[in-house]
């Protein structure tokens, strides 16, 4: 009886190990490559993709008057170069890449503004009317393209609680991003001991800023025309970054000009699929001197994939 069972046992092992081994098989395959592969977001089936900085060739950057300058690598967050890059300067118009983000984060883009007595500021502007009525969305064009003071004190005007209430969403913002060498007391630029950011901070704005579909694309507009809402006033826009049109790959992002911040360029650019941020503060010269830094950079790096 003993002997016939474990015949039995064995003809049953004999029939089963044909019928079950290739399914153990592909299961202890599967757990190993499973167990073999770290998680990793970037994952592409199964291969992992890491990002590699850019590789520099060695070459000498070129020396700039500006008095403060960052050069980004986006993909990487790679700093490609730097001088002074957290020195708190006075930063003329770029100023207005934070109001586009904090106007655009509370604004829908058909909200209609009005422009009031307190808004028609000097320096760079539209040409905007007392009591004229304008979109969100144009009145952003005439921001972030002429440079328009007039445009930003209207969206800071008709924020909730009006121009101080603008101001410090502003300066939450820069504690939300966690900026340490940056505050606002305005909405366009103007120069105020109270009024400073660092190259590094701007970076960080710009960064922030460009995430946002509606600012990116106003960043890289060239020109347009913008109707009040009764169609009784028609503004044509320019913008005034001259490299938008004469250098290859640039995308925006925005300029800013004053007597004590002195030339002022926020520039993205994307070549063969990468996107370079740079940043000059205190230039005498802010479209060679950014056009000299994009050409080193995109030389003298090589991107690895």
């Amino acid at each position: 009886m003993k002997s016939a069972a474990i015949s039995f046992l064995l003809l049953i092992i004999g029939i089963g190990i044909p019928i079950f081994l290739p399914t153990w098989l592909d299961f202890s395959q599967d757990f190993l490559s499973l167990k073999e592969i770290p998680s990793n977001s970037s994952q592409i089936a199964g291969v992992q993709k890491y990002n590699i900085p850019p590789l520099s060739s060695g070459a000498a950057a070129p020396l700039v008057s500006a008095k403060a300058l960052l050069v980004k690598d986006l993909a990487t967050g790679t700093i490609l170069l730097q001088k002074d890059a957290n020195l708190s300067l006075p930063i003329a118009s770029t100023t207005k890449i934070m109001t586009a983000l904090v106007a655009e984060k509370y604004f829908k883009q058909n909200d209609i503004l009005t422009v009031s007595k307190n808004s028609l500021m000097s320096g760079s502007s539209v040409g905007l009317n007392l009591g004229e009525s304008l979109s969100f969305r144009s009145l952003l064009y005439g921001m972030l393209l002429n440079s328009g003071n007039d445009a930003a004190y209207t969206i800071a005007n008709n924020f909730p609680g009006g121009l101080s209430a603008f101001v410090g969403a502003m300066n939450q913002e820069v504690a939300n991003l966690g900026l340490k060498n940056t505050h606002f007391d305005n909405p366009a630029g103007f120069d105020s001991k109270n009024h400073f950011s660092s190259a590094a901070n701007m970076a960080i704005i710009s960064e922030e800023a460009l995430k946002r579909a509606n600012l990116t694309r106003v960043f890289a507009t060239k020109e347009t025309n913008i109707l009040s809402l009764d169609k009784k006033y028609d503004h044509r826009l320019v913008n005034l970054n001259k490299l938008l049109s004469s250098v290859s790959g640039v995308l925006g992002i925005k300029t800013g000009t004053t007597d004590l911040a002195k030339e002022n360029l926020v520039t993205l650019v994307e070549r063969n699929g990468h996107r370079v941020l740079f940043v000059l503060l205190g230039s005498n010269d802010r479209f060679a001197e950014t056009t000299k830094l994009i050409n080193w950079a995109y030389n003298n790096f090589t991107w690895v994939d």
